[in-house]
């Protein structure tokens, strides 16, 4: 699964990228695990140059999406011509969607540039909520508008080939504790002691979270899209039917428990926070929203899939560094969850309550 570079696109790069060229053969070499190459024979200024074209493929080893594959030569790029005796890369290319070919390799960053978000943040409607220790019906409501929101978008099921979606699939769970960001990513982020786990229960989760992503790992008719980061940080109303979503991220296709549990953790954990328990507003606001998702998806397949997500999450909201205005005891309780959840190898929300003691 490869994207098709012509010839006469080939000509076209060459003619901007050197002016007075002719090219002289355009020819496949190979094909390997990671990709392609072809042999691109030019003259420019009466000088034979010779370029290896390189491609890489779509399946596996994290290359599915255009930025994976973007952030990949761009390193290599960036090594080839740092490196003694490396044969030195010319350029790194993007391909547009009129099949002009961009120049990428003088770049020196990346950024981006995205509208202002317009409304509160939710994170401070649940604030609010703990402050006061009541809901009304707009709390009520916002909690199933976000349910409803997932539900929408999940529907939007993967339609490419079975091979596709399942190298995907695998990756979006691989991710889930490998990735930068995420599981491991943010566990080394913790400082090297803290006072509510040891390090000895931290590998432990790490190994719970690839055991159990061993035995869900081919799941990929699960495959939908997905926000990749749904946490009341990401969200904000504009009043009590509106809302706009930001931040979009990691995955654009994934299985739907890694939004889910990014929204309901933070009912669990703001409930530890106000009560020290699981109960009161913030149950209310979990079972509003948990339920209606079940309910309506009938999707009951969640509840084996969502531990590995919950860990991941667990481990952000528990972080002492990135949310210092809690307690240790509450810490302590979302490690509980964590490892819970990862021992029984599903989740159930009736069970909340035996699973942070």
């Amino acid at each position: 699964m490869q994207p098709k570079i012509s010839k006469e696109i080939i000509k076209k790069y060459l003619k901007e990228k050197f002016r007075t060229v002719k090219l002289i053969e355009y020819k496949k070499l190979g094909k390997g695990w990671h990709g392609s190459s072809y042999e691109v024979t030019f003259k420019n200024k009466n000088k034979l140059h010779t370029l290896i074209l390189r491609i890489k493929n779509k399946l596996d080893f994290s290359h599915d999406y255009k930025s994976d594959r973007a952030s990949s030569f761009i390193l290599c790029h960036q090594m080839a011509n740092n490196i003694p005796k490396h044969a030195k890369s010319l350029d790194v290319v993007g391909i547009t969607k009129n099949k002009n070919l961009v120049s990428l390799g003088d770049c020196d960053d990346f950024f981006q540039m995205v509208k202002a978000a317009k409304g509160t943040e939710y994170m401070e409607h649940l604030q609010k909520i703990k402050k006061g220790g009541g809901l009304d019906e707009v709390d009520r409501k916002k909690a199933l508008l976000l349910s409803n929101y997932l539900v929408a978008l999940h529907k939007n099921k993967f339609k490419g080939n079975k091979q596709f979606a399942a190298s995907i699939y695998k990756r979006h769970l691989r991710d889930c504790i490998g990735h930068g960001e995420m599981l491991l990513g943010v566990i080394d982020t913790y400082p090297k002691k803290i006072k509510f786990a040891s390090q000895t229960e931290i590998i432990n989760i790490i190994k719970k979270s690839v055991e159990l992503r061993e035995q869900i790992k081919n799941k990929h008719y699960r495959l939908c899209r997905i926000h990749g980061d749904f946490h009341p940080g990401n969200i904000f109303f504009q009043n009590k039917n509106n809302f706009g979503v930001l931040d979009a991220s990691r995955e654009l296709y994934g299985d739907p428990a890694d939004d889910l549990t990014a929204m309901a953790v933070n009912y669990i954990w703001f409930s530890l926070m106000c009560k020290g328990n699981f109960s009161g507003p913030f149950k209310e606001l979990f079972e509003i929203f948990w339920n209606n998702y079940i309910k309506r998806t009938k999707d009951t397949e969640i509840s084996r899939i969502a531990p590995i997500f919950f860990a991941f999450r667990g481990v952000v909201v528990a972080h002492p560094l990135f949310y210092k205005n809690q307690s240790n005891e509450t810490r302590r309780k979302i490690f509980n969850l964590i490892n819970n959840v990862l021992d029984k190898g599903s989740f159930n929300y009736k069970k909340i309550d035996s699973y942070i003691k």
